[in-house]
């Protein structure tokens, strides 16, 4: 903007400027530039006034209430915290003190508190949505806190975060996804994490009635230009899996961590649904074994990450999967249940409690260091089994779908398309022996 006004001042004062100006065209800002950055810097300035009129409502609340010379908002240096505590004749619950990040967003939280949710912009409503997926014990606070991460890194300094929803139109929208993606510094895989939370926040709105449309989810992002895939596919090869299979079965003394590495090697599972498995999951008649639930990372009450076992796995909507088992698989569990055990998880630790999660990557970190191959971790024994599904299967996406519990055929396609990589690496290389 000052640029724009500095040429337009030269222009108006030296005729030379005038003359290389009109030589140059492209030294100047364009008429639709200019007024973009003007929209842009009218809209900071809205929500700033905004804000400042939000605060001093809550400055005149408060101030009758504390004494003389004492500050409203008191800021915890070591904890990076801003604190506002609520006096007790303006509250109208349990609530003494809010807090938060920064001084506006501690302001912003008193004022909703006090005054009501009149306030329907994208960053209210994110908080609220966010509170909701915290309460949801279908959500992961894993997912919770990639939700704060993608909001700090895409939204929290974006002009749209303190838009009223209400007032958002598809343009505006689709305005913020050319920012976002401008450059093509975002894959298309992280676009959708990045506008799912956008859908999050519509959803919210529209159950409360604020609007009666997702707008996120109509708009189409087909001229949107996204970073390149990237196909290096690093995961165990089938060499990486051979190895360690015969240097585990060599072993002796296993613990059921080493049987776990062997069971995934045999599974379409992930690891929370490995750590699950029960003696009751497995049919030795049938020779299948029913994937139905999963321990995943919540967090409770006290703010505190903490394992959980859920009736459910991640594509859990479809019901639980009934996979077949092969000889090797069946031999592991036969072993496993000659075993005097009390537990009725099929793998477990000497407490007779599920497996940790951390421990099955340290065993699994050395045994890749006895064989000499890379360290991935139980991650990549998974998308080694799909992609070896994917290809034994000739791509069949419904197959594949089910043996690995995806609801979403573009997560399927994600792991077809490694092993297409794969073989049009081995078809080049044929055709230039």
């Amino acid at each position: 903007m000052e640029n724009h006004i500095d040429q337009a001042s030269t222009a108006d004062t030296s005729q030379f400027s005038t003359k290389k100006s009109a030589q140059n065209p492209l030294s100047r800002p364009s008429r639709s530039d200019t007024i973009k950055l003007e929209s842009a810097e009218i809209e900071d300035m809205r929500r700033k006034i905004k804000a400042k009129e939000r605060q001093l409502r809550v400055k005149e609340a408060i101030a009758p209430f504390i004494r003389e010379g004492s500050k409203i908002v008191t800021c915890d240096r070591i904890n990076s915290r801003y604190k506002i505590r609520i006096p007790v004749a303006l509250r109208n619950d349990d609530t003494e003190k809010i807090t938060a990040r920064s001084e506006a967003e501690v302001y912003e939280k008193a004022y909703l508190y006090l005054f009501g949710d009149d306030n329907h912009t994208i960053r209210a409503l994110f908080e609220q949505m966010l509170s909701i997926k915290k309460e949801d014990l279908d959500t992961s606070s894993l997912t919770v806190d990639r939700y704060r991460q993608l909001w700090e890194k895409h939204y929290e300094n974006d002009s749209i975060a303190d838009r009223q929803i209400a007032e958002l139109e598809t343009p505006d929208i689709k305005q913020f996804f050319k920012r976002v993606t401008a450059g093509r510094v975002i894959s298309r895989r992280g676009f959708v994490n990045i506008k799912s939370i956008l859908n999050a926040i519509y959803d919210v709105a529209v159950d409360r009635g604020i609007v009666s449309l997702n707008l996120s989810r109509a708009v189409s992002n087909s001229e949107l230009k996204f970073k390149a895939v990237d196909n290096s596919n690093i995961r165990y090869t089938d060499d990486d899996r051979d190895a360690l299979l015969t240097y585990l079965d060599a072993m002796p003394d296993k613990s059921d961590y080493e049987y776990g590495i062997i069971l995934m090697f045999c599974l379409c599972i992930r690891i929370g649904e490995l750590r699950a498995l029960r003696w009751d999951d497995v049919d030795f008649y049938r020779h299948t074994i029913r994937i139905s639930r999963e321990i995943v990372l919540r967090r409770n009450q006290s703010g505190k990450n903490r394992f959980v076992e859920v009736n459910h796995t991640k594509g859990g909507e479809h019901g639980a999967r009934v996979l077949p088992l092969s000889e090797r698989a069946e031999d592991v569990l036969r072993l496993l249940r000659e075993r005097e055990q009390a537990s009725e998880y099929i793998l477990s630790n000497k407490a007779g409690q599920p497996l940790g999660g951390n421990k099955f990557n340290q065993h699994l970190e050395r045994a890749t260091t006895a064989v000499g191959i890379p360290y991935l971790s139980s991650h990549k024994i998974r998308f080694w089994s799909v992609t070896a599904l994917a290809r034994a299967t000739g791509g069949d996406i419904q197959t594949v779908m089910y043996a690995a519990g995806h609801n979403d055929k573009n997560t399927t396609l994600h792991y077809i398309r490694a092993v297409q990589s794969d073989t049009q690496v081995d078809a080049i290389k044929a055709c230039f022996a």
